[in-house]
């Protein structure tokens, strides 16, 4: 009986394992753990954390590794992501809100689309390259 419960208790907390962390099939974040992306040349550019296939924290670095930014998602109040250009600058900036019905952070409005001199394009539809 102990030895049922330990291994159902494993199944389904197993998602709460550090180093659980992956994509789905249809490329949704699962498990815990980080998964980080790099700039071409190689440096980091996002460090993001999940908790049960949940971001909490994220962290954008510069291409010469200096921290840009680091934001924690909430379920009360969401989280701010950064999209950045190859050179380090800002491309865009989205604010996104929790949405219980699919456990995940999805876009809360319009992003603020920036031109390549790091200025705020307010009436801009897509991203300025």
């Amino acid at each position: 009986m102990t030895l049922s419960a330990l291994g159902l208790a494993a199944y389904i907390y197993s998602d709460a394992i550090p180093g659980t962390y992956h994509k789905n099939e249809n490329g949704f974040p699962r498990g815990t753990g980080v998964a980080e992306y790099h700039y071409d040349n190689g440096a980091l550019m996002i460090r993001e954390c999940y908790f049960r296939g949940l971001i909490y924290r994220s962290t954008w670095f510069t291409p010469d590794g200096e921290e840009f930014a680091t934001e924690t998602y909430d379920k009360a109040t969401g989280g701010v992501g950064y999209y950045l250009r190859q050179d380090g600058t800002i491309r865009s900036i989205y604010t996104y809100e929790y949405m219980p019905d699919v456990n995940m952070y999805g876009n809360a409005g319009n992003p603020v689309y920036y031109d390549t001199s790091g200025t705020p394009v307010l009436d801009a539809s897509e991203p300025i390259d």
